[in-house]
């Protein structure tokens, strides 16, 4: 395919033949559009693609499972019956390991014939699994072929690994000791890794873990030294957060790159943002996005994204809009014709068939599933205590709870309106609604619904910790009146038993599990996980409520580390390795974060 015939690229296919010969199947029930995200459906469509593909084309791009297979079915059980974990799989024999790692042998990747050979060292290929080796290829393809592409593997296959694999035969580590071959007769420039500030140690690390390159870090103070290095041509590798690049963009972008590759390249799908404003700029012809979340929201999304590491692979953005996303979200529409169903799938396999030649997408399932331990998802029911059931049900006879709960009733004026659409729109006596709508006490256009949200998190509090209700200080004055208020209004007869509707700083108020139903199921969860050894993640969508845990375990005498949004940056690294490799840390402390183990 050629990328300057983007339009040629686009056709439609030409598939009436193969409509025709179609073997007939039993009638079947009307059509309708599938349920799941269009994001799914992409990543897990089974395309058939030309029996006359391209060998260099990678195996199985996006995954063959489809959404119904993958979903996960968990498990429940409730507070006063919490169960033992089901024992795990039995771990794989070390040969199934073994087999699927490379010899101590280099990884060739230039054709036969051609010259100079470009090549995997030894001591990063024998460390290689299948998948990765095939990675390698893929990206290396790309490269040769002077433009980008994705790995939009899933979060734990390795594509780090790959992607400085893949530059050790680029940048010529022929040998193990990471020197460059004086055989290659090839100069190439620095290399660009643009990456969340979060992550680049974590990319320095597993530099000077597979191979010898001359890396650094442009980013904090001393900067500018690093750019004198890249002119006397002594870098090779230059790393550099998405801020820093951000605000730093002009002096990068004067810059001759051999390529760049952006790590969690889905940061690139807001076409309006200054991060993708500013990537627009770069020097290269060669870019490449690592990802495992290659759409989220919109399809458009992925034209921002493929436009950047390949630009005009899908064509121009107005073409795309009418070409792919228009028929696409009109095939997803539960009343959609069958013949808008039809098209928007036929769109969908030519924009597959279309994005594989760039996009190398694989599962764990797919790929390392014959050496995980498996997992296992657990939901556990815990029942509230007395005093939270009590709360609780005073919160549900809350004015502005009624009037959601009535609002299809009819109006008791005797107008021939439901409430919702008469005199109970809305509700100048309700804390909630007084305090949303204390500049328009007429209401909002979303009356009562706006009601919806705040309602659903103060059931969410109660149903945590009844703690969590209670105002809290860092908020402003009017508000934490408000709270008060209502703290004392949902209270009522309970609230000396709940140390009062003002925030308590109690240690051992706050560290007893007696009246909160969720800390009763944790304590017994946490002495099951510690006896048998295991490492913990505790997760928190509270900063307040993480407090109270972090109460609660030291009353406990659990030995945790805690992380937050207030860790400093440079300090993040050091808790996770602490973590990962002191036996004594069975525990760590999280809040709004995403990573495996144990999640409550």
């Amino acid at each position: 395919m050629s990328l300057h015939r983007p339009k040629e690229t686009l056709n439609p296919c030409s598939s009436s033949a193969h409509v025709q010969h179609r073997p007939r199947s039993p009638p079947l029930p009307p059509r309708r559009p599938p349920k799941t995200s269009l994001s799914q459906q992409l990543l897990r469509l089974e395309a058939s693609f030309p029996a006359g593909a391209p060998a260099s084309s990678p195996p199985k791009p996006l995954s063959q499972k489809t959404a119904e297979d993958a979903a996960e079915v968990p498990t429940s059980s409730s507070e006063e019956d919490v169960p033992p974990r089901p024992q795990r799989r039995p771990p794989p024999q070390p040969a199934s390991s073994l087999e699927s790692r490379g010899p101590y042998e280099p990884l060739v990747l230039s054709q036969p014939g051609e010259h100079p050979v470009v090549q995997v060292p030894p001591s990063i290929n024998c460390r290689l699994l299948a998948h990765q080796r095939v990675g390698v290829r893929f990206l290396y393809n790309l490269y040769r072929n002077n433009h980008g592409g994705v790995l939009g593997d899933d979060m734990g296959l390795g594509k780090t690994i790959q992607t400085i694999a893949f530059l050790s035969s680029v940048i010529g580590k022929d040998n193990d000791n990471g020197e460059k071959s004086t055989d290659k007769g090839k100069k190439t420039g620095p290399v660009l890794i643009i990456c969340p500030t979060s992550v680049i140690r974590n990319w320095e690390n597993e530099f000077a873990e597979w191979a010898s390159f001359s890396v650094a870090v442009y980013h904090g103070p001393n900067r500018d030294l690093v750019l004198e290095k890249i002119e006397s041509q002594g870098l090779e590798v230059l790393i550099t957060s998405f801020d820093t690049f951000r605000t730093r963009d002009k002096l990068l972008c004067a810059i001759s790159w051999e390529l760049v590759v952006v790590d969690e390249a889905h940061r690139l799908k807001n076409e309006k943002s200054k991060l993708y404003t500013s990537c627009l700029g770069i020097i290269t012809q060669r870019r490449f996005g690592l990802t495992g979340t290659i759409m989220q929201n919109k399809i458009m999304e992925l034209f921002n994204v493929f436009d950047w590491v390949v630009p005009g692979c899908l064509g121009d953005r107005e073409h795309f809009r009418a070409y792919y996303d228009e028929p696409l979200k009109h095939g997803q529409r539960l009343s959609a014709p069958d013949r808008f169903v039809q098209v928007a799938d036929e769109r969908k396999k030519h924009l597959v068939s279309v994005l594989r030649k760039f996009l190398l997408r694989r599962t764990k399932e797919e790929t390392i599933g014959h050496l995980m331990l498996g997992k296992e998802d657990n939901i556990v029911f815990c029942r509230m205590s007395d005093v939270q059931k009590r709360v609780y049900r005073r919160m549900l006879q809350q004015p502005e709870i009624q009037i959601l709960v009535n609002k299809d009733l009819p109006c008791s004026c005797g107008s021939p309106f439901a409430q919702v659409e008469c005199c109970k729109r809305i509700e100048p006596n309700g804390i909630i609604w007084s305090y949303l709508h204390r500049e328009n006490l007429e209401g909002c256009a979303l009356c009562p619904f706006c009601l919806v949200l705040p309602c659903l998190v103060k059931l969410q509090q109660i149903s945590n910790h009844l703690e969590l209700i209670k105002p809290n200080p860092k908020d402003e004055v009017e508000k934490q009146k408000k709270d008060a208020e209502l703290a004392a209004a949902v209270f009522d007869t309970d609230i000396e038993l709940v140390g009062g509707s003002a925030k308590s700083e109690n240690f051992m108020g706050l560290s007893d599990s007696e009246h909160c139903g969720k800390m009763r199921a944790l304590e017994r969860l946490l002495s099951l996980w510690a006896l048998q050894g295991d490492k913990i993640l505790l997760f928190s969508y509270s900063v307040r409520m993480l407090d109270i845990l972090e109460k609660f375990l030291i009353r406990k005498g659990y030995c945790f580390s805690r992380f937050d949004g207030t860790t400093p940056m440079n300090a993040r690294q050091s808790l996770v390795d602490e973590f990962n490799k002191s036996p004594s840390k069975q525990l760590e402390s999280c809040t709004r974060l995403a990573s495996t183990g144990q999640i409550l």
